[in-house]
């Protein structure tokens, strides 16, 4: 496994790619593009995508070394009577750093995650969105996973006026089966949408995601509130399904003492049609 993880990180040289793409690029309906960018701010779109995502967040862990995630996120549509149901799958593979001298690093897969979010108006001006998220122990080690298996709500808020698009996604999860000798899973994660196009193929946005475990009983050590900014450009190839491209970074302004401080993403969406 670490071998995949390694091999998987070095092969995704999201630049290289990104500049072969642009000179490939072909034109396309301006309107086209921007209904497609509006559908790829929203999480709960009525739209097959695969988010190929790469996040490297630096000073991790007490020896403040980095730590590497490929999260393989497919998203699949589903009508349900006049709405829409979204199933998402966010699989992780990791490299941990060590926690001590002398301890190696850590690779293989972590604990993956089922989000279902229903939408009983996916075409309103505000859309609402509601469902369960269920976290499964597969974890391939101990240092990659909670132990534990967790469920809980989960929410998402949206609005797109104009060429904004604001909201958030926010998920609780409780852990309720596993290894009784692991700590228990009682975590928020709130995750930001803010973003605005600027034109057909391009967008800027808010990057991170807010999260506040509740087992932690210090203030200090609860809350992880990062800062970051992303750039994206959708492109068209030839005949072939449309790439959105995303690059970006920020700053955990608020951190808990062991966890990283700057973090870099690198991330490609694959568009298929229904």
């Amino acid at each position: 496994m670490s071998a995949v993880v390694t091999a998987a990180i070095r092969s995704l040289s999201f630049l290289g790619a990104f500049a072969a793409s642009m000179l490939a690029a072909t034109p396309s309906s301006a309107a086209d593009d921007e209904e497609l960018q509006k559908k790829l701010a929203n999480p709960i779109a009525d739209l097959v995508s695969v988010p190929v995502q790469l996040t490297t967040t630096g000073d991790t862990g007490p020896l403040r070394r980095p730590q590497h995630t490929l999260n393989l996120q497919p998203v699949y549509p589903m009508g349900l009577g006049s709405g829409v149901l979204i199933h998402r799958l966010i699989v992780p593979l990791l490299s941990n750093p060590a926690d001590a001298p002398g301890q190696d690093r850590q690779n293989g897969l972590g604990d993956i995650t089922y989000e279902a979010f229903y939408s009983a108006a996916p075409d309103a001006a505000t859309i609402w969105a509601v469902g369960p998220i269920v976290q499964m122990r597969t974890a391939t080690d101990d240092r990659l996973g909670s132990g534990k298996w967790a469920a809980g709500p989960a929410v998402v808020f949206l609005r797109q006026p104009g060429q904004w698009s604001y909201g958030a996604l926010v998920t609780q999860l409780w852990s309720f089966a596993g290894d009784d000798n692991r700590r228990s899973v009682n975590r928020m994660q709130l995750q930001p949408i803010l973003s605005y196009r600027l034109n057909a193929r391009h967008t800027v946005g808010y990057l991170g995601t807010i999260t506040a475990d509740w087992e932690e009983s210090r203030s200090s050590q609860r809350w992880t509130v990062p800062l970051g900014l992303s750039w994206s450009a959708l492109v068209k190839r030839g005949s072939g399904a449309p790439v959105n491209y995303v690059v970006g970074a920020g700053y955990n302004v608020v951190h808990p003492d062991n966890a990283g401080t700057w973090f870099l993403r690198l991330q490609m969406t694959f568009i298929f049609p229904k």
